[in-house]
């Protein structure tokens, strides 16, 4: 190697070693303004806690006051069923009176035409329970008072099973109990009770009864789905299951249109040419001059 490049090279080390190197130290408060943006991105992301029932309570008598200064009887009765659900959704089972209805709801300042006719009404309502010796209210479920808890749904739902009456609705359900999903997701792990998704999208909750898990053999099985009943309308099978002395089961009915039954087309009117050539030449008469 040439002697004047390996001085060279000498030269080079020995004047980077001589320039001093600063290290750029990390600035604290730009970390921890980092660290406190990030905290705030991730707040953001979580999902809102469910709102306490105060602020429930406060939407309610909102309403029950915007229709008492609208003077629209209909709102300010549905803001007290909504406010006797509440109380019964919080397991408060203590019946109230008229008067202490009013002033909860800050509505001691209802007109007397209004008032009279607002008790007369919760008296005749199908969702309040009216005690006539104390002339009190209480809410009402459909399903009534023999439901509070997830145990007392499912000795109801093994009632219905055993009188062949069906299941119960996830409306009334939720109407019944306070924590009602949380109630049926148990039921449903322990596989006492199975959901089922009606038509109109309504879910409705059945008992499950062990004794009816079978096993059935697989040549069973293969007969069962080899008999067809594509051919056969809706009524044909219920006047079959009616001839043998079995019922269909019973519900909300959807309109069924009768079979070949089809919708008569409907008429186009096409464009043509009005002519008289359907007139006799004898009705026609010449008025021309010369005539």
């Amino acid at each position: 190697m040439d002697p004047a490049l390996i001085r060279e090279r000498e030269a080079f080390k020995k004047h980077a070693l001589a320039i001093p190197v600063i290290e750029k130290r990390s600035d604290s408060k730009s970390s921890s303004a980092k660290v406190s943006k990030s905290k705030k991105k991730k707040s953001k992301l979580q999902k809102p806690k469910p709102q306490p029932l105060v602020e429930d309570v406060a939407e309610i008598k909102k309403a029950a006051n915007l229709g008492r200064r609208a003077n629209n009887p209909y709102r300010v009765l549905k803001s007290v069923v909504d406010m006797l659900r509440q109380r019964y959704m919080t397991k408060n089972y203590e019946p109230m009176s008229a008067e202490e209805i009013l002033t909860l709801l800050d509505l001691t300042e209802l007109v007397t035409e209004t008032r009279l006719w607002l008790i007369q009404a919760l008296r005749e309502n199908a969702k309040i329970h009216h005690y006539p010796e104390t002339d009190k209210f209480l809410f009402k479920p459909t399903l009534g008072y023999s439901v509070k808890n997830r145990h007392q749904l499912l000795h109801k739902l093994k009632e219905l099973d055993k009188d062949g009456l069906g299941g119960v609705s996830m409306t009334d359900i939720r109407e019944a109990l306070p924590n009602a999903e949380k109630s049926l997701k148990k039921l449903e792990e322990s596989k006492d009770v199975m959901k089922i998704t009606r038509y109109d999208k309504e879910e409705i909750v059945f008992y499950c009864n062990k004794e009816y898990e079978l096993e059935v053999d697989e040549e069973f099985k293969a007969l069962w789905r080899a008999v067809g009943v594509d051919h056969l309308s809706e009524g044909d099978v219920e006047k079959y299951l009616q001839n043998v002395g079995l019922s269909a089961m019973q519900g909300e009915e959807r309109k069924r249109k009768a079979p070949g039954q089809k919708k008569p087309p409907k008429k186009k009117h096409r464009p043509h040419k009005i002519l008289n050539t359907h007139l006799d030449n004898d009705l026609l008469k010449d008025y021309s001059e010369g005539t």
